[in-house]
């Protein structure tokens, strides 16, 4: 377990990092009336000035007090040097953001630990156009398997945040290749009871408010807080789910759109259980793990279609950190703990796919995903 008191001061950092940045890409889907243009990636996946924008506020704010850190994070400011329309809209959202709040951290053994930044001290921003483009680069980096690195994802979700559904603003520190804080703000989570589980659905959007931000320190527990444009609202620490019947479990899944992996094998798994597929349907891989970190969900499974798939550690840092701290398991698809030493993508030779799921569910259905992979090797 770690010292209560190890990562105070970067947890209550991230967390203020966290609220500014999700403040403004709620700012960014307000101002366009949930219509966002996008520019488009190398890999045909959208990008907003808010992605670009956020990962240059949370850089800034985390590079100006810890400078020997170093970053890894999904975007480069390769198109915004490329296009002088685009880093002008991104400068001017960076250059007009809102301070960001102090935070107060609650421990598990209920002791406070408040960040020592000094009352006068804000967080950094970049001055200028130039340093905003380097914060955003400092994030290429590729070693995680030694030292102090932050990974980041600053909007996941792209294409259901430009649908004004949900996104998440992700921040994950890890030390020699293990995560250690976690920080995921919900910008358009508005969490409602169903029966004694929260429920979320991508249209279940905080229109008035500004969601809500999940945060970790490993051996620590997980807690939950609402956002307020000002600030944050009392922590709440989440509380593992209760038990039920195996047939009962709520499997997450994608909601549309291309996937590498085998949705037909995940519903397999399913039904070996005697469970509904899918369960709750989410796009961003991050508010996934928000979902089963909340107990709005029971199972994911991810079974890609060859081994030759691989995901971003972005993808999944930070929000395996806060499912496991409420009792979560998460593992490989061989039994494996997921490895995030080995750069910026965990490859299938290392770790193939993946099961995430309750601890009294979690060998029940890994023992059905290995009935479903006998299939394809016979």
């Amino acid at each position: 377990m770690s010292d209560p008191s190890s990562y105070a001061r970067e947890s209550a950092i991230a967390l203020r990092a966290v609220h500014r940045a999700s403040v403004l890409t709620k700012s960014v889907l307000r101002s366009l009336n949930n219509n966002v243009e996008a520019e488009t990636k190398a890999d045909d996946s959208p990008v907003t000035v808010a992605d670009f924008a956020a990962q240059a506020l949370i850089i800034s704010s985390l590079h100006d007090v810890f400078p020997g850190d170093t970053f890894i994070g999904e975007e480069s400011a390769n198109a915004l040097r490329e296009n002088e329309t685009l880093r002008s809209r991104v400068w001017d959202l960076v250059s007009s953001a809102a301070s960001a709040p102090t935070v107060e951290l609650h421990g598990e053994r209920g002791s406070r630990a408040t960040e020592t930044l000094q009352p006068h001290e804000q967080l950094g921003r970049p001055e200028t156009v130039d340093s905003m483009l380097e914060a955003i680069d400092l994030g290429t980096s590729d070693r995680t398997s030694t030292g102090r690195v932050w990974v980041l994802d600053p909007v996941d979700g792209t294409a259901t945040f430009m649908k004004g559904q949900q996104y998440a603003v992700c921040l994950c520190l890890l030390v020699d290749g293990v995560q250690q804080v976690a920080v995921i703000g919900c910008p358009n989570l508005k969490l409602e009871a169903k029966g004694q589980r929260e429920s979320i659905h991508e249209d279940q959007v905080d229109e008035g408010g500004y969601g809500v931000v999940l945060s970790a320190v490993k051996g620590e527990g997980a807690f939950v807080r609402k956002m307020h444009e000002g600030g944050l609202g009392s922590p709440r620490r989440i509380q593992p789910g209760q038990s039920k019947r195996i047939e009962e479990l709520d499997f997450v899944e994608v909601a549309w759109g291309k996937t590498s992996l085998s949705q037909s094998e995940h519903r397999a798994v399913a039904e070996n259980l005697g469970a509904q597929w899918p369960g709750t349907l989410l796009w961003s891989q991050q508010m996934k793990y928000i979902a089963l970190t909340l107990g709005a969900t029971d199972v994911m499974v991810r079974i890609p279609k060859g081994r030759d798939r691989y995901s971003y550690i972005w993808d999944h840092a930070g929000g395996q950190l806060l499912f496991e701290e409420t009792g979560g398991v998460v593992k490989d698809l061989e039994g494996k703990d997921i490895e995030f030493s080995h750069g910026r993508k965990i490859v299938g030779d290392r770790n193939f796919g993946m099961v995430a799921a309750r601890p009294w569910a979690f060998d029940r259905v890994m023992e059905a995903v290995q009935e479903v992979l006998k299939r394809r090797t016979s």
